[in-house]
């Protein structure tokens, strides 16, 4: 599922290419489930002016004074042809621009798209849910620490809830809590300062890291011309079970934790 790391790449592949484009036509080849076609048409003839991003949420607002709010689900892809010269799967909806290049939204059911007006955004059930985003400036350390204080959920599960952090999907999680040496059944609540601390340092440079290698490509994501991402490449506990720890060696195990497959470390990661 792309997360707050690749979703930030989309915003600015977005911002940089699509901002000021005018679109003359949307069609919906698969309009099952979402806005009906005449709602999107409203689109038609509108620019669009900015590109927003909300943890996995991505926004597009238009000159007519609606925005688009997407969520790609678990493999959901963004194109913009050209640069993508590819094939795209499972097509659901096309916004045809006036300098004949096309945005494509794949793979992802149309519920999962809202059409509303630009001043309801903040008020938008998708957005009205979610916690403090992840990426946020505002989410300092001693915010981090706040957030955990009197929770007892594990800490996995707590990374996992979008109402406390909204950005972090399973994918990251394991990464981070890796990197901060703790263990995914951990309570939230039973971590020390000095942990908390290392979790903090640990989710801002494993999101940092990931958005430098260009997201993570393990399900279906990929940059709006169609390259996949490296950060699955340099996973440290991710998809490796049985295979050695990078740190230590010891191999990586798997179990289920929040109803999530999780892997993480025997010997790095301690109960």
């Amino acid at each position: 599922m792309p997360e707050a790391p690749e979703l930030a790449i989309l915003q600015q592949e977005l911002q940089e290419s699509v901002v000021n484009r005018r679109v003359v036509q949307v069609e919906m080849p698969k309009p099952q489930g979402g806005p009906p076609l005449a709602e999107i048409k409203k689109l038609e003839e509108a620019t669009i002016i900015a590109v927003r991003r909300r943890g996995k949420l991505l926004i597009l607002d238009f000159s007519s004074g609606y925005s688009l709010l997407m969520h790609l689900m678990m493999v959901g892809q963004v194109l913009l042809s050209p640069p993508f010269s590819g094939e795209a799967n499972d097509v659901r909806l096309v916004m045809c621009f006036a300098d004949g290049s096309v945005l494509g939204l794949g793979q992802v059911a149309l519920k999962y798209v809202h059409l509303v007006r630009a001043d309801e955004v903040e008020q938008h059930p998708s957005i009205t849910k979610l916690g403090l985003d992840v990426l946020s400036p505002e989410l300092t350390a001693a915010r981090f620490k706040a957030l955990l204080r009197g929770q007892r959920a594990t800490i996995k599960a707590l990374l996992l809830k979008q109402s406390v952090l909204a950005g972090i999907g399973n994918t990251y999680a394991d990464e981070i809590l890796f990197s901060a040496r703790i263990h995914p059944t951990r309570r939230a609540n039973s971590l020390s300062d000095e942990e908390a601390e290392r979790l903090y340092a640990a989710t801002v440079d494993t999101l940092r890291r990931g958005i430098e290698m260009g997201g993570s490509s393990e399900m279906a994501f990929v940059h709006i011309d169609g390259r996949r991402g490296r950060f699955q490449e340099h996973f440290a506990v991710k998809q490796r079970r049985g295979k050695p720890c990078p740190v230590c060696g010891t191999s990586a195990e798997q179990i289920r934790v929040a109803g999530r497959s999780t892997y993480y470390c025997l010997s790095c990661q301690k109960g």
